[in-house]
């Protein structure tokens, strides 16, 4: 690959959200994420883990417990409302009021047939599952203080609560609590409050409390089995393996410790022991899950961590947004950046011209104008951005909420920023993908009314947008799109679902069913998480969750030679990385070269070198005496077809300004930490 100079923009400055809890749905292999923004992040994690759709958060709204019966989202909170989510449009699909104020926790039993909610004044309300509704059907004697936590014992007979002092036993028949077990406390004054329950496979409670202490009961007889002080601080997340042999606990202190289930040669009865602990987190630990051997955690600090051991295994996926949240205005040399409620446009700097002899591999260049912020656009009411777009000179920039879709006109008069409001009518409320064609003749918009995808096109004329037409992915069998692009001569438009569905549209003639020639990609088991045309050969390169990667030529409509190659050749290395590839781009002077990136490391692909055997390990690119880190060209001098070209802490997007320069934007790691509340203080070495 030839040299080019690098902008490592790093003024994107992202605030953390803490994430608040944590449920998985083991049969779609789906993760749910809330966070105190009240948005919630659903994970697809059956391969390299990636955030398959956001529901945006509002102020009004309160996510305290989020909870999946089969492929159906729920969450209650403060609000005192049960709301089931429409994972297609990504808005709720109905709310139930619960009985007893604000709610704080429910459960669903084993037989996903009822729901029981634990509420601010002391009832427990119990609902029926029905296939599009909640059905009320009681509530159960009024019990002193809020119930905090709550579960479902494993015959559905019996609902175990938690709150201030108490662990409680309800009988699901009578309504009546059976047992009242009494925690101790540390002072006699402080009260200890019991933020979390998990039960065993013989129904045995276990209980996380603000003392720390990890505590079993037996709901038979109602008495304490065993108590372990496992932590300095409140335990506010507990979970059990899939085994249910054993239960890792953390909170406050955020070090992760496992109980694990031992049987007695002595006795034959059962105890549990203390096994590993690890430091996943630097702050607080509010959720915890364990999914196919893999222990989810999440809290203060915004990371999603997913570990093992044995093996030992920690990855931890950064509180970024959704992709896309960075588009480039490669005529303008302007980059907009997304934050959950306003846009930030910037010009890039402009690089000294250097004497073509002086430049070496790795300098630094210095910059003959720094980069300038021209735009902060916030939206009314603070409101979560879904989607924006801007044209290529920057001039028409257009975003959506939930409950409005915003046009303006933006230009730079002698220094000098102005917006105006554009008149276009966009009929549409909300918008869940728009995107400028890279001529910046068309706007495409792409909604789901819950039942199908409305593909529409404006035509971009004078700084006024005009409806051109819409069509209906149906017949392609797409049916929530998740990535889409254009071909770089703006004739092709390629959606992608969350499904795996792909199919591709000509958009440079009138919207009919024959104009548009639709087809479809033959189908793979695995959503895409990348998808980007080549400008001159009109390769269409997927990359999918489980890494696979192929390249479609669009105008013969079949897989290219190399990719057809390269479907045995994938070296297992590449196959087990732990990151999504999240973006693609090509080398403008050789169109053998393919680069892209996911969190942490850019790869360059030659498809004129040799492929790799598959147990063949990933080279990291060397030029002379430059190292990975440099901040050179990316290359690739290997033989072998794949290459680490440079590593990153947390890239964003990678793509090419011009043919001499790539811009790259990330976050950095240590700038999320400072955004951060204090850690708790801790003792170390009698300090």
């Amino acid at each position: 690959m030839t040299t080019c100079r690098i902008h490592n923009v790093r003024f994107y400055n992202l605030e953390p959200k803490s994430a608040t809890c944590l449920c998985y749905e083991p049969k779609n292999k789906k993760l749910a994420l809330a966070r105190n923004d009240n948005s919630i992040e659903v994970w697809n994690v059956g391969n390299a883990p990636f955030v398959e759709c956001t529901i945006p958060g509002h102020s009004e709204n309160s996510v305290e417990s989020i909870l999946w019966i089969d492929s159906k989202l729920f969450s209650t909170g403060l609000h005192g409302l049960i709301i089931e989510y429409n994972l297609i449009t990504l808005g709720i699909k109905y709310e139930v009021a619960v009985t007893g104020g604000a709610a704080w926790c429910m459960d669903v039993n084993q037989q996903k047939t009822r729901i029981a909610v634990g509420t601010e004044d002391g009832y427990i309300n119990m609902f029926t599952v029905a296939d599009d509704s909640l059905i009320y059907e009681r509530i159960f004697d009024k019990q002193t203080g809020r119930i905090l936590c709550i579960k479902w014992d494993n015959t559905g007979d019996m609902i175990y609560t938690g709150s201030t002092d108490t662990v409680r036993v309800w009988s699901v028949v009578s309504g009546h609590a059976i047992h009242k077990m009494t925690t101790s406390r540390k002072e006699t004054k402080k009260e200890t409050i019991v933020w979390c329950l998990a039960v065993t496979d013989d129904n045995l409670i276990i209980s996380g409390d603000s003392r720390g202490c990890l505590s079993f009961w037996d709901p038979h007889i109602g008495t304490l089995i065993e108590s372990h002080e496992s932590h300095t601080a409140d335990i506010l997340a507990v979970t059990l393996s899939h085994e249910k042999n054993v239960v890792y606990c953390a909170g406050v202190d955020p070090v992760v410790r496992s109980f694990c289930k031992v049987i007695l040669k002595s006795s034959g009865k059962s105890q549990w022991v203390k096994g590993i602990e690890r430091r996943l987190h630097t702050h607080d630990v509010r959720a915890l899950v364990e999914a196919d051997g893999k222990l989810y955690s999440a809290g203060v600090d915004g990371y999603l961590a997913q570990s093992s051991y044995p093996p030992k295994i920690l990855v931890k996926y950064p509180p970024l947004l959704q992709q896309p949240s960075i588009i480039l205005c490669k005529k303008s040399r302007c980059v907009l950046l997304r934050y959950t409620s306003y846009l930030e446009l910037w010009r890039l700097g402009s690089p000294a011209k250097a004497a073509s002899e002086s430049v070496q591999i790795g300098m630094l260049h210095q910059l003959e104008e720094e980069p300038i912020k021209l735009l902060k656009l916030k939206t009314k009411g603070e409101e979560s951005i879904l989607s924006c777009a801007i044209s290529k000179d920057s001039k028409t920039i257009v975003y959506s909420t939930d409950s409005h879709v915003r046009v303006f006109n933006f230009d730079v008069v002698e220094g000098d920023a102005q917006l105006s409001k554009n008149d276009t009518d966009i009929s549409t409320n909300r918008i869940q993908k728009m995107l400028f064609s890279p001529n910046s003749k068309l706007f495409a918009t792409i909604n789901n009314d819950g039942k199908e995808n409305v593909v529409t096109l404006y035509k971009l004329d004078k700084k006024s947008l005009r409806h051109i037409g819409s069509f209906q992915t149906t017949n392609e069998s797409i049916i929530n799109v998740s990535l889409v692009c254009f071909s770089p001569d703006s004739k092709y438009l390629i959606c992608a679902d969350r499904q795996g569905s792909i199919a591709v549209y000509k958009v440079d003639k009138d919207l009919t069913r024959e104009s548009l020639q639709p087809w479809q990609l033959p189908k793979y088991s695995c959503p895409p998480t990348a998808m980007a045309v080549q400008k001159d050969t009109l390769n269409l390169v997927i990359v999918y969750s489980d890494h696979k990667i192929v390249e479609y030529n669009i105008v013969r409509k079949q897989y290219t030679q190399f990719s057809n190659n390269l479907q045995s050749r994938l070296p297992k290395q590449w196959l087990a990385r732990p990151f999504p590839i999240t973006n693609i781009t090509f080398d403008p002077h050789n169109e053998n070269i393919i680069i892209m990136h996911d969190d942490s490391t850019v790869y360059v692909i030659n498809k004129k070198n040799e492929l790799p055997e598959k147990e063949a390990k990933i080279s990291k690119r060397e030029n002379g005496d430059t190292t990975e880190d440099s901040n050179s060209a990316l290359s690739s001098q290997s033989q072998h077809a794949f290459k680490v070209a440079k590593k990153y802490k947390h890239l964003v997007y990678l793509n090419w300004l011009n043919d001499e320069e790539m811009v790259a934007v990330e976050v950095d790691p240590i700038a999320l930490i400072e955004k951060l509340p204090p850690t708790l203080k801790q003792k170390w070495f009698g300090v």
